[in-house]
């Protein structure tokens, strides 16, 4: 169940035509089909086949408006071919199991990509990309990729820390990563942690990171290529704010016109032409380290949409999805750097014996400053973490154009979730 209120006047209709883009692996609700259609284009659906898929991947359902459904069984020329009959003039990854499939045929149907096939890891794989800065003499930090216990405690021998960080070497695997501070714990959580990453990505390979210092930022771009080769914009930075128990609590966007932004800017924007980034949009989640500045913690394709995502895009004027249909970069250059609204986006854990329900929902709807209410999983919540034990999780994003009303909203928030912790 998702309540959303528009913040902002509806953008004006797309002008309607007849080309098709190719949705590549998206999964039932992903809603694709959908923002295509209002955008006036065909979506055709390449859904992954049984022996080219994850085990936890599940294709569209008949009814979500797809004009085709094509079944990749691992025969890429027989793919390409079809979407060359229906016309195909964009390719979309829909899911993260879909990057590289995505990169595949838009290389042969001469279409952006991501990337060059072939080096889709550096884009999928925060395992990958720290070696990859390293080599091109960017800050990272050190880590691990391994599906083999045994290595990451004798590597812990090697490296010491007060602790590490063991996550999916894939992105887009729900849930968060594990801080861990003893070899017994690390063997503690690597099995449910593998299995994990098996499920969802297909790659059981996991990723021991040191911990790195400083508060954490999400920094969204979009990239075109241009007659000088790949063009990087960042479109926006988000602060992130964790709650005592580690859970992300909220995350703000900022203002792009301060030092600190620029430097995250500059960072990023070099951390992409590392990574081999080629044209569409990318999140990169950076710690600021006091001493190192800027480190990249991982860096992947946007291909979710949530509700509340969509409703943040709606805000800034800026969809993601813009950029592979019509370039977003020349349309963002244009506008403000000065977003007209202050966002802020709230993860809610709402405990087992707790009781939300549909009353308090709408009291999270009626709040002044309440863009949406979003009760579906959404990357902002699986890269937060999974719910409190036993319990579920929603996501509010609020707006206006002045900060204060935004914090009176949310002290209004956690107070509502504090008399619902106390029951």
């Amino acid at each position: 169940m998702t309540i959303a209120r528009a913040a902002v006047a509806a953008p004006a209709p797309y002008t309607a035509g007849t080309t098709a883009v190719a949705v590549i692996a998206p999964q039932a609700g992903s809603g694709y089909a959908d923002v295509l259609a209002r955008r006036g284009r065909d979506a055709v659906a390449v859904i992954l086949g049984f022996d080219a898929r994850p085990p936890a991947y599940s294709g569209v359902a008949p009814d979500e408006g797809y004009s085709d459904v094509i079944e990749y069984a691992g025969d890429l020329r027989r793919t390409v071919k079809k979407l060359r009959t229906v016309g195909v003039d964009a390719v979309v990854a829909a899911s993260p199991v879909g990057v590289e499939l995505a990169e595949r045929i838009a290389w042969q149907l001469r279409l952006p990509g991501s990337g060059i096939p072939g080096s889709t890891q550096l884009r999928t794989d925060r395992g990958v990309q720290p070696e990859a800065l390293s080599q091109a003499g960017i800050t990272a930090p050190r880590a691990l990729r391994t599906a083999s216990v045994a290595e990451a405690l004798a590597w812990t021998d090697c490296h010491q820390a007060s602790a590490y960080q063991l996550a999916s070497a894939a992105i887009g695997v729900p849930g968060r990563p594990v801080i861990c501070s003893t070899k017994q714990q690390i063997t503690a959580v690597w099995p449910q942690l593998q299995e994990s990453a098996y499920r969802y990505s297909g790659d059981a390979s996991l990723v021991l990171r040191e911990p790195v210092e400083g508060r954490h930022y999400v920094v969204d771009s979009v990239t075109r290529l241009g007659p000088d080769g790949p063009q990087h914009a960042v479109t926006g930075i988000w602060a992130d704010l964790h709650a005592p128990t580690g859970l992300l609590a909220r995350t703000d966007l900022l203002h792009r016109h301060d030092l600190l932004a620029r430097r995250l800017s500059l960072y990023v924007c070099s951390a992409l032409d590392a990574l081999g980034v080629a044209s569409g949009p990318m999140s990169c989640h950076v710690a600021f380290d006091p001493e190192r500045g800027p480190v990249l913690l991982s860096a992947s394709v946007v291909t979710n949409r949530s509700r509340a995502d969509e409703a943040v895009w709606e805000i800034s004027g800026l969809d993601p999805i813009d950029a592979t249909l019509d370039g977003a970069l020349s349309t963002y250059r244009a506008g403000s750097d000065v977003p007209r609204y202050r966002v802020a986006r709230i993860c809610v854990n709402v405990p087992q014996r707790g009781v939300p329900g549909p009353g308090l929902l709408q009291t999270f709807a009626a709040l002044p400053t309440t863009a949406c209410v979003d009760v579906d999983p959404s990357s902002f919540i699986s890269r937060s973490a999974p719910p409190l034990p036993g319990g579920d999780a929603c996501e509010i994003v609020l707006a206006h154009a002045r900060s204060g009303a935004i914090e009176r909203d949310y002290h209004c928030i956690q107070a509502l979730m504090a008399d619902l912790h106390r029951i």
